[in-house]
């Protein structure tokens, strides 16, 4: 081969792969996600494209947990869902969020993620595939390394507490020969008063559901229970798998001020001239079976209507578990499985 004819090929090969080169460069370009589409098509129907939900459905914007340094809650919701109440800037939601592991790519929650997190008022750091790729496959951890890092900023290392959070060790409630209260609140959250020991707490408790597994808050509720003075059995991922969906009074009271207050009365004493009964020492809510009052709700009675379809199982037993404590009421809470119940 002579020399002009090698130089020929070699300007043309460089040529070819250098063009190569730059189409692989525009298709990589061209398949990177597009967070900002990514959440019009998936999340805006809920969050709204302002990021400042509606209904049932939290705001993104200006919410703490959405632009937290951390990102591994924010990650374990969008993976694997979550529902439940959950308070954001002084509100409840009840709305639920699906799971999107089996649905979007890392790359794709990552791009989501970052989106959200600085769109709007947000301004947070951005988040990457491998942050998505580590939380979609944790290492597993015990008990007392999950609470070390999830639960003793709040409850303390030695599990005393503090003047907001209540304490875990010499808990009553903790260490029940039955954990399925202790379970619940884990799983569920919790908000508002709470009495241990003749001490009122005023802490939020967040939703686990969806952050930690079964087997995680398993290890978790097992190691609270047998250390500092506590002495109870282990938890087990069927015990905590059967734990209900939560039911918040605070839930309950948004629903009754919208739907029933103007009926009822704001303090349940009843109104137009009698039309409407009374609910506070009502014989029928603080029944010790909640069925008869389910049914009431769900199907209507005179001039009460049916709310069956336009509140969801979740809401209906929100609100009769507030009615049933709200007032003077002694009637018990009413869990979703007690309106599934009443047909």
């Amino acid at each position: 081969m002579n020399s002009r004819l090698a130089f020929v090929l070699a300007v043309g090969l460089a040529g070819a792969l250098s063009y190569v080169l730059h189409l692989r460069a525009e298709v990589a370009v061209a398949a990177a996600p597009d967070g900002k589409m990514l959440f019009a098509s998936k999340c805006a129907a809920c969050h709204q494209a302002t990021g400042l939900g509606g209904g049932p459905y939290p705001p993104l914007a200006g919410n703490t947990d959405v632009t937290a340094p951390d990102t591994a809650n924010l990650i374990l919701t969008v993976l694997n869902g979550r529902s439940g109440p959950i308070q954001v800037n002084g509100k409840t939601f009840s709305g639920a969020m699906p799971a999107w592991k089996d649905q979007l790519s890392d790359g794709d929650l990552a791009a989501v993620l970052t989106y959200i997190r600085s769109a709007w008022t947000n301004n947070a750091a951005a988040v990457t595939a491998p942050q998505v790729a580590a939380a979609r496959n944790p290492t597993a951890l015990s008990g007392a390394q999950i609470f070390t890092a999830k639960c003793a900023t709040c409850h303390q290392p030695n599990g005393a507490g503090t003047t907001v959070y209540p304490p875990l060790s010499g808990n009553p409630d903790v260490a029940a020969s039955d954990p399925k209260g202790m379970i619940a609140t884990i799983v569920n959250g919790r908000s508002g008063p709470l009495v241990v020991n003749g001490t009122t707490y005023n802490g939020k408790m967040p939703t686990w559901k969806g952050q930690l597994s079964n087997a995680d808050i398993a290890a978790v509720a097992t190691y609270v229970r047998s250390a500092w003075s506590n002495k109870a059995s282990g938890v087990s991922e069927q015990q905590v798998a059967a734990a209900g969906a939560a039911v918040l009074s605070t839930v309950g009271a948004s629903i009754f001020s919208t739907k029933c207050a103007s009926c009822h009365g704001a303090k349940g004493q009843g109104g137009g001239g009698g039309m409407f009964p009374a609910l506070a020492g009502d014989s029928l809510v603080n029944a010790g079976d909640p069925k008869g009052m389910i049914g009431v709700i769900e199907h209507g009675r005179k001039v009460m209507p049916s709310w069956k379809g336009q509140l969801s199982a979740g809401d209906i037993a929100a609100v009769a578990t507030f009615v049933r404590s709200a007032w003077g009421n002694k009637g018990g809470p009413v869990t979703e499985q007690d309106v599934a119940a009443v047909k």
